[in-house]
């Protein structure tokens, strides 16, 4: 009897020693807590998971670097690279397109087919006015018939615009007609001229694509024989 007490009084003895040890009170259990850091806690010990390990750096408190590009940076960027950059036309160069044209001499065009008989491009007079790119009718007395003359309306001139009548060299005795027509046939303007008359020309000939000019001699002169008619059509042009 005296035996098995000494043995209990041992074995209580040894396990208070051990609960000293591990500071854990009845038991030794071990409770393992998953934390990031992988720490194992013993026994509900508090277990700090948030204490970064030794050597590990703490974060920062200061801002981006400077030399990282900022959002708004990054948008300027990218809407520099989608634009051309010789998209855009410098100042002063553009050039002139051929319907910035806005006259254009029945002289500098020419006739469709060339003036034929009795006819001439020349510098001429009405009224006392000189008339330096003029086309002038001069029928004969034994060539009465005048190839009539026409000329393509040039792209972007909207306008024919003239001085029309029979110079002051013409003997008044002379009458004479001028017929101004679109390709179609139809009549721009119908003049009955006499010595001294002098008439202004502005028709519009948008829709014309050519005009032909047509020019007859209603009465002659008693001295056709030695006289011809000069039917001016005076610095003609097409204008926009």
């Amino acid at each position: 009897m005296q035996a098995w007490s000494t043995a209990v009084r041992g074995s209580v003895l040894a396990c208070l020693l051990m609960c000293v040890a591990t500071g854990c009170g009845d038991t030794n259990n071990i409770d393992a807590h998953a934390g990031r850091d992988g720490k194992v806690c013993v026994d509900g010990a508090v277990c700090d998971e948030g204490t970064p390990e030794p050597g590990t750096p703490e974060p920062s408190d200061e801002s981006p670097s400077s030399d990282a590009p900022s959002s708004d940076d990054s948008e300027e960027a990218a809407t520099a690279d989608l634009e051309d950059p010789g998209s855009a036309p410098s100042e002063g160069t553009a050039s002139e397109a051929r319907s910035d044209v806005r006259v254009r001499h029945l002289t500098d065009i020419g006739p469709i087919g060339g003036y034929g008989n009795n006819e001439r491009a020349d510098p001429s007079q009405l009224g006392g006015t000189p008339l330096t790119e003029s086309i002038i009718f001069a029928p004969g007395v034994f060539n009465k018939t005048v190839k009539p003359l026409t000329f393509n309306v040039p792209t972007g001139l909207t306008r024919f615009e003239a001085t029309v009548g029979l110079d002051d060299e013409t003997l008044p005795d002379y009458v004479a007609q001028v017929d101004i027509k679109n390709r179609d046939g139809t009549t721009l303007t119908s003049l009955t001229l006499r010595t001294g008359d002098v008439h202004s020309v502005s028709e519009d000939v948008s829709a014309a694509g050519a005009i032909t000019i047509s020019v007859s001699i209603l009465e002659w002169a008693s001295d056709a024989v030695n006289s011809r008619p000069h039917v001016v059509i005076g610095n003609g042009r097409f204008v926009k």
